[in-house]
């Protein structure tokens, strides 16, 4: 298998245990799930599906030398993800983004991963325990190979990071103690407000939190009137569309027609429609020239940003429809 990617350029897999998983029913449904959710549907956003941010952080993970077990699980990390990705967050009201993740194990064993897994020697157990794997997993602001891909991934899409800032936060990147830091205080510093920056004009935007709002009341209408159940949400995004498109229902038509006419969403404290509180992303990496502490501890203008950012999303925001 060959590949073409947009940050790690061309890339080659050969085993044959990624081979069949990367064919697999539930990783090849990626490829039908869009990673920005609902929002490529009704707004002029760069569209990245699951498929490539899963293949993206295996890649990384090979690239820094990780075992095939941690490879497998970066390739697999998101197979519990929902139809419109992260929506379901603001379906079921989970403030951490993270509701998929109740579904990982599940998705898995009910598929033919584990028949795949063991077949080439490997133990299922093992893989499906993400406490494993300190290279694609850790809790925010440490780096980790999930977090490193979908920002380089998304904010080079989006325009927000060019092809040569990329390739120099990646020369940046090292390991130690089995956890990703950057080489140095500059591209640590470029690295941490680079991130705060796609979170404020991409992840955690107020038109981006405005669209998952209107859509999700959408989803939970659709489901209050039986036209869809939450077993289906683990489809694809079209699959879900359709049905919406074609319900017949006059709130969810009303609530599709003005997210696909020409609206505006802004912030206003004195007259809004609806609040919305999401989650705020940002990242403190350790920089190995600073004895290993973290950016924020050596450079005032990151450790403001951060916190500027921070009140600002966690306060919520008071959004305004128009259209």
């Amino acid at each position: 298998m060959e590949f073409d990617d947009p940050v790690y350029g061309s890339q080659k897999v050969e085993e044959e245990v990624l081979q069949d998983l990367i064919n697999s029913g539930p990783v090849q449904r990626l490829k039908h799930v869009h990673q920005g959710g609902p929002s490529p549907f009704f707004a002029d956003r760069a569209e990245t599906k699951r498929f490539e941010h899963s293949l993206g952080v295996m890649f990384l993970l090979r690239e820094f030398n990780a075992s095939i077990e941690e490879q497998i699980a970066g390739l697999l990390h998101d197979v519990p993800h929902t139809a419109f990705s992260h929506v379901a967050d603001f379906v079921f009201k989970n403030s951490e983004h993270e509701y998929h993740d109740n579904f990982f194990e599940e998705v898995v064993m009910d598929s033919k991963i584990p028949e795949i897994l063991e077949e080439h020697g490997l133990d299922v157990d093992y893989i499906l325990d993400e406490s494993n794997f300190r290279l694609l997993e850790r809790d925010a602001p440490d780096l980790c190979a999930d977090r490193i891909d979908y920002f380089l991934r998304d904010a080079l899409k989006a325009g927000k990071l060019g092809e040569s800032e990329v390739e120099k936060l990646l020369n940046s990147l090292t390991v130690k103690d089995n956890r990703f830091v950057l080489k140095d205080k500059e591209t640590a510093e470029l690295y941490a407000l680079k991130y705060v920056e796609a979170d404020e004009k991409v992840w955690a935007s107020p038109e981006e939190a405005g669209i998952y709002e209107v859509f999700a009341s959408v989803l939970k209408r659709a489901m209050e009137i039986g036209l869809i159940e939450e077993e289906d949400l683990f489809g694809t995004d079209k699959e879900i569309m359709d049905l919406l498109e074609r319900s017949g229902d006059p709130e969810i038509e009303e609530r599709l027609e003005l997210l696909c006419g020409d609206f505006r969403i802004e912030r206003n404290k004195e007259d809004y429609d609806f609040k919305v509180k999401t989650k705020a992303r940002f990242v403190d990496p350790q920089v190995v020239e600073e004895d290993m502490r973290r950016v924020s501890e050596v450079s005032e203008k990151v450790r403001e940003r951060i916190e500027e950012h921070k009140k600002d999303v966690q306060s919520g925001y008071c959004l305004k429809i128009t259209g």
